[in-house]
């Protein structure tokens, strides 16, 4: 995938996350390059922050990365209440997950299934 008219400096907690997921990722001035190479990512371990940390609008993004990688991930949010609320139609997907407060443990699958859901939270 490539990302053109980008600011790789603002994402260096997003990119690092995606590094350790297993993708390999190189940057310019204003273009991002990943390449997972076919395989699927690692889950990894995100506990949200305000800038420069990681930023709480890509747990979502990240939830699911962590429900279809490799082994088992765990989403902290740490600066909104309730922003769990695609978990729920993500299982109705096939996801395994459980909700712990501000937490959310993902356990990956190979593949989810299509289902109908519902947009709770647009973000």
């Amino acid at each position: 995938v490539m990302c053109r008219n980008t600011r790789p400096d603002t994402l260096d907690a997003v990119l690092a996350k995606l590094r350790e997921a297993g993708a390999d990722i190189e940057v310019g001035e204003d273009w991002i390059s990943l390449d997972m190479h076919g395989k699927r990512p690692k889950a990894v371990t995100v506990r949200t922050a305000p800038h420069p940390g990681f930023p709480t609008d890509m747990q979502a993004q990240f939830s699911l990365l962590n429900l279809v990688a490799e082994g088992t991930g765990v989403i902290t949010e740490t600066i909104f209440e309730n922003r769990f609320m695609h978990v729920p139609e993500l299982i109705r997907m096939g996801a395994h997950a459980e909700i712990e407060s501000n937490t959310v443990i993902c356990h990956g699958v190979e593949q989810l299934s299509g289902a109908q859901v519902m947009a709770t939270d647009l973000r």
